[in-house]
């Protein structure tokens, strides 16, 4: 089976885990990993790496990703999603439609400190927050740095109380906490009912295959993959120096990483930056060749 990328539409009621295993097992693959958990609740766009493309797997990672979401207001959960306990309840009452407009407008481009949900794998002193929610035991919870890149109201439900958004967001943001932040500026409280992952970095969920459909002519390469991502590749036609780990020499070429590649479009390895022209493989850091000389008035990074 060759190295790349798998783009599934994930169930519902099923952990990233669990779907990883089952591809496993249908395609008979020996390393397999994904770029971003899904909750069970949550469907869409899981992107899963086999073989070789797990190396890829933090630069992919790292990208922004879209959602379809669907928050329950007056109701409070301990998950912060509808599969978990009820500790809170409001009377509904109907809200206006301008200022649930007015508070979406505000998160829109918005740089903000958001604290992770309990029950959230981030781990704290060597133990993830769900362990300590699940022993009702207190943890510190730091908030992290996120970005709301564009929110979009699609539709406010007063009956049945429901708001149904879209937003774009980048890597690290929980749904969970951000449909709590919105609902805290409606003066409320919410939890999430739907959700689903429509976008992770250039891959978009309508490119994705259920499980049951899958076949290896679904695969896309490591090339492929990163091209779609534009991430920088660079075609070295010095392959044996690349097998052998030398640090290279490249002129006017400033990208931190750097993905080098063949004449058949094959990745053969990830280099670091760590002057102003030469790169060494990320696979140990590699010490430049004393033999290559740097420019005059290089610094180091």
């Amino acid at each position: 089976m060759k190295d790349g990328v798998i783009l599934i539409d994930k169930p519902k009621d099923k952990t990233s885990h669990q779907v990883i295993q089952e591809i496993k097992q249908k395609l008979n693959v020996r390393k397999i990993g994904h770029a971003g958990t899904l909750d069970p609740l949550a469907t869409g766009l899981l992107v899963v790496l086999i073989n070789n493309a797990t190396k890829i797997s933090e630069y992919l990672l790292s990208a922004n990703k879209g959602y379809d979401v669907e928050m329950k207001l007056f109701q409070e959960t301990n998950s912060g999603d509808i599969t978990g306990k009820t500790i809170k309840e409001e009377p509904p009452w109907k809200l206006k439609k301008k200022e649930i407009k007015k508070v979406f407008a505000a998160f829109n481009g918005f740089m903000y400190e958001q604290y992770p949900p309990k029950y959230s794998a981030i781990k704290v002193n060597g133990k993830k927050l769900y362990e300590y929610a699940r022993q009702n035991q207190d943890v510190e919870i730091k908030p992290r740095t996120v970005t709301i890149h564009e929110i979009k109201l699609k539709e406010y439900n007063s009956h049945q109380h429901i708001i149904k958004f879209s937003v774009i967001c980048s890597k690290g943001t929980y749904i969970r906490s951000l449909v709590i932040d919105l609902a805290d500026k409606l003066g409320t409280i919410a939890t999430v009912s739907k959700l689903t992952r429509t976008l992770s970095g250039n891959f978009t969920l309508a490119r994705a295959v259920k499980i049951e459909n899958l076949e290896p002519k679904h695969i896309i390469s490591m090339y492929d993959a990163l091209f779609i991502n534009k991430q920088p590749l660079l075609l070295y036609h010095y392959e044996d120096e690349i097998k052998h780990g030398k640090p290279i020499v490249i002129i006017n070429h400033t990208d931190p990483i750097i993905f080098i590649i063949n004449k058949q479009k094959k990745v053969l390895a990830i280099y670091k930056h760590i002057g102003r022209h030469v790169f060494a493989s990320q696979r140990g850091i590699w010490t430049p060749d004393p033999n290559v000389k740097k420019l005059e008035g290089e610094n180091e990074n």
